[in-house]
């Protein structure tokens, strides 16, 4: 697809969690700000769709109406399947509408972390229905654009957005930058964008695991857990790290269960991809196994919804956990 005129373009969004309402938020703030058409937003819980709506974006009873409605449209879901569910509920819409125009295609950018073979299959799935048509409805581009950051950085527009060379990339990082991430890496194609998010997650979860490991054994050896923070704010400042670091200590140790940014749930799902892309070509990512074991077993002791930091539990022999969870185990 050409660059077009991004100014003139109509934008949907479609998923408000952590992360999404965040992103939307700055998106239809930045839009208000610089004279552009509103969001249109659509949410399965309609209620999470008020905080856009009051800065000015109008609010869809469907994925069909959002796309009715868009030249472009974000997704930001849990997982592949809700992707693929969202996307064949536009696609079932696309058909219906008639003959193609002369408008735009409909570009459907990603931001959801899903599985490589999931995003390629949805790259196939909208080929193959376009052929079973025959040219009828408009046209519809898939573009996988995960990003990077957690929602502090969404707030502060400082997402990392990934693109593919072969959709769209620079619509998307026209309507994204600086709305709501601050730069964009470009990759060669869907699966490609798909496995390098999932491989950047990956890191992000080996620093908690390192992390988790470094405290537990500080805290064992007499260290107490802010003189330990202390040597990761002077050697080691790196946002990321620190952010993480921080839930580790704060609240007692406890802030990993009430400072969510991203649920224990969704850590086992990015590093067990990561675990598939590494066995795809004939590899390991043993500190991926060590840090969806330590999840694992914050889901069945403790809980599935606490911050993905919270593995730092499964390291801790005390494992900080309700009484009455503790006088079960």
């Amino acid at each position: 697809m050409a660059p077009q005129n991004t100014a003139s373009l109509r934008v949907g969004w479609i998923g408000l969690g952590n992360l999404g309402i965040e992103m939307a938020k700055n998106l239809q703030s930045y839009r208000s700000e610089n004279g552009l058409s509103a969001i249109t937003v659509y949410n399965r819980t309609a209620a999470k769709c008020q905080a856009v709506e009051q800065l000015g974006a109008s609010v869809a009873g469907s994925a069909a109406a959002v796309a009715a409605a868009s030249d472009v449209i974000f997704l930001s879901l849990f997982n592949g399947d809700a992707v693929r569910t969202v996307v064949g509920e536009i696609l079932d819409a696309e058909a219906e509408a008639g003959e193609a125009s002369q408008t735009p295609p409909l570009v459907i950018a990603d931001t959801t972390t899903v599985h490589p073979t999931a995003a390629q299959a949805l790259v196939e799935e909208i080929r193959r229905r376009r052929e079973k048509q025959g040219g009828r409805g408009r046209r519809v581009e898939f573009a996988q654009t995960p990003v990077w950051g957690a929602p502090p950085m969404a707030r502060l527009r400082k997402l990392v957005l990934v693109t593919n060379r072969n959709s769209a990339p620079d619509t998307i990082g026209a309507i994204a930058i600086p709305a709501f991430a601050r730069t964009a890496i470009q990759v060669d194609d869907q699966a490609k964008a798909a496995s390098f998010k999932i491989l950047g997650n990956f890191m992000i979860a080996a620093i908690i695991e390192s992390l988790g490991e470094a405290f537990a054994v500080a805290h064992e050896s007499g260290i107490s857990r802010e003189t330990y923070l202390e040597f990761l704010q002077e050697v080691l400042p790196a946002p990321p790290l620190l952010g993480y670091a921080s839930k580790m200590v704060a609240e007692g140790g406890d802030a990993v269960k009430s400072q969510v940014g991203f649920a224990v749930s969704g850590g086992m799902k990015d590093v067990g991809y990561a675990m598939d892309v590494a066995k795809s070509v004939g590899m390991r990512l043993p500190v991926a196994e060590l840090a969806y074991e330590h999840l694992q077993w914050v889901e069945k002791n403790g809980s599935a919804d606490w911050d993905w930091s919270s593995l730092v539990y499964a390291l801790r022999k005390e494992a900080t956990l309700p009484k009455e969870q503790q006088q079960q185990q």
